[in-house]
């Protein structure tokens, strides 16, 4: 029965995996290079954990090896891309770039073939689970020692990250990431002495490790972000220092929100519905005209009178869209008749 919890173990945070990248990418526009390689290594460490757990729940021997097959194609994919992300990370010139994933890309393709093959090792039914058994022939080494190369060049490119890295919390940030290398390291040598517990269970500590690797990756790109200027966390500084009124409108002419300047300005109360009509001196008809060219997405102004202090002003709208192309909201600049030119 514990096999059977281990690759459910595996099963679940495979998915995870996927969803927390997924998540990631969707959330974190700003974050350049670093928002793929996370959907990538979510992706791998889905293959990883779901292909094993997979093979594990096969109960024909004769099938075991497709779903092992993408289980190995995720580890080998994982560190290579971990290299890639060096590279990118260092700028490395193009040239010796592609000279070393050119050699690493070959030896997994290789690998793929020779170490993924249907033969390459024994597949063996427990009473709830399917495992294998390694055959330390030379398919067997031949796919660690690609392992055990990658792992050092990995370990020479990371120093040198770490290196290039001036602020602590940058320095803390490749830290982290390096460190985690060494549990596939460290989870790869029981495989290579034959232990009781990878003999009986050889797809869960590797396949662990990998998952572990991925989500120290996430939760230390999740931090790091928070102190990298973006549009995300610096925009929401801008608009509230800036000493300009500016308000947010939805579609259909309600407040979303606003800055302190507009809020001393227009005396607009925090906890209050407030509107377009109850801001400003708006006739039904300007007001709709006004809402009507908004949603046709068109940008305008238009010259009223604010409520609250009879001053009058020149508002200034910008629509923006959604991904979809349509305009969600309205971005009001209320500009004093005194600073109009």
């Amino acid at each position: 029965m514990l096999g059977i919890y281990l690759n459910l173990i595996l099963a679940a945070f495979g998915c995870l995996a996927l969803g927390s990248g997924v998540m990631f990418y969707l959330q974190e526009r700003d974050c350049g290079y670093i928002r793929n390689f996370t959907i990538l290594f979510a992706s791998l460490a889905f293959l990883i954990g779901v292909g094993y757990a997979i093979m594990g729940f096969t109960p024909n021997l004769s099938f075991a090896c497709i779903p092992r097959f993408f289980g190995l194609l995720g580890i080998d994919s994982f560190l290579y891309f971990e290299l890639a992300f060096l590279f990118v990370e260092l700028r490395i010139k193009l040239k010796c770039r592609a000279i070393i994933l050119g050699f690493f890309g070959t030896y997994l393709l290789f690998d793929m073939i020779i170490f993924g093959q249907p033969t390459a090792i024994n597949y063996v039914r427990y009473e709830f689970y399917t495992a294998y058994e390694n055959k330390l022939a030379g398919s067997f080494f031949f796919h660690y020692i690609y392992v055990f190369l990658l792992i050092p060049v990995m370990l020479y490119f990371g120093i040198r990250w770490f290196k290039s890295k001036k602020a602590r919390r940058d320095k803390l940030f490749t830290l982290e990431v390096i460190c985690a290398n060494f549990v596939i390291l460290f989870a790869a040598i029981p495989d290579m002495f034959h232990s009781v517990f990878t003999s009986k269970y050889p797809t869960f500590g590797y396949s662990a490790s990998f998952l572990f690797v991925y989500f120290s990756w996430w939760f230390a790109v999740k931090r790091h972000i928070m102190f990298t200027p973006t549009v995300k966390n610096v925009s929401q500084e801008i608009f509230y220092s800036l000493d300009i009124p500016i308000i947010i409108f939805d579609m259909e002419g309600k407040t979303s929100l606003f800055n302190p300047c507009a809020q001393l300005s227009l005396k607009i109360e925090t906890n209050a519905q407030s509107s377009l009509r109850s801001l400003f001196t708006l006739t039904d008809v300007e007001t709709m005209h006004f809402l009507a060219k908004s949603k046709k997405g068109i940008d305008s102004a238009i010259h009223t009178i604010v409520k609250a202090t009879k001053a009058e002003c020149t508002l200034v709208s910008k629509i923006k869209f959604d991904n979809a192309n349509d305009p969600f909201c309205i971005i009001c600049t209320v500009i004093p008749k005194s600073e109009e030119l």
